[in-house]
């Protein structure tokens, strides 16, 4: 499915605030199961090494809905400093031997398996400073497959930068994988974004 021997990560992020959601939108009910796990159960079924869900503090409802799925719960102590202050605390609480992370919020319910399986069947062989996207058209999406080599300089940054910055920094090579639809740019911000996918 993707480079023989290498381990790939992942790194979800559910720590948000769910402020326009109007309730824990990672417990939103998706056929059947909270959102959280859809997405996190996707991840796992589609190969990924190692897992880690990053959380608020105190989401203890959140981290049982992950319960028996054998992923990392991460707490980020700052989740109000924003993505990249959760992406950090997952990055940090992975194990080492992984080559490349994938790092997505965890709202994104058309992440499923096979479409996780295409991302990594389209991998090309790791390189140090590329990162790689899905992309939708014109668009570019999630997962951000990011290899190991640039995660101490993720790591390294103040709360004024984004993770998207990442595609600009000087030196970083962008590499897009085509042909996703918007499975891999719809997000769930209010509960009328769960309406499509109940249809």
């Amino acid at each position: 499915m993707f480079p023989e021997n290498e381990r790939i990560a992942a790194v979800l992020l559910a720590a948000g605030a769910s402020k326009r959601f109007g309730s824990p939108k990672m417990l939103a009910d998706v056929h059947g199961e909270p959102l959280v796990r859809r997405v996190a159960r996707s991840f796992v079924e589609a190969g990924f090494y190692e897992i880690a869900v990053v959380l608020a503090p105190g989401a203890d409802d959140i981290a049982s809905a992950l319960e028996g799925l054998g992923v990392l719960v991460v707490a980020n102590p700052r989740p109000g400093d924003g993505m990249l202050s959760s992406a950090q605390a997952g990055l940090s609480a992975l194990s080492s031997g992984c080559g490349r992370a994938a790092i997505s919020p965890a709202d994104l319910p058309g992440l499923t398996p096979p479409v996780l399986g295409r991302l990594l069947a389209g991998l090309p062989p790791p390189a140090p400073e590329v990162v790689v996207v899905p992309s939708s058209g014109s668009r570019r999406g999630h997962p951000l497959v990011v290899p190991a080599g640039l995660v101490p300089r993720l790591l390294s940054w103040g709360g004024e930068r984004r993770l998207s910055d990442l595609l600009r920094e000087p030196g970083v090579v962008v590499h897009e994988v085509p042909g996703f639809g918007p499975e891999v740019l719809r997000d769930v911000d209010v509960p009328a974004d769960l309406v499509e996918l109940s249809r």
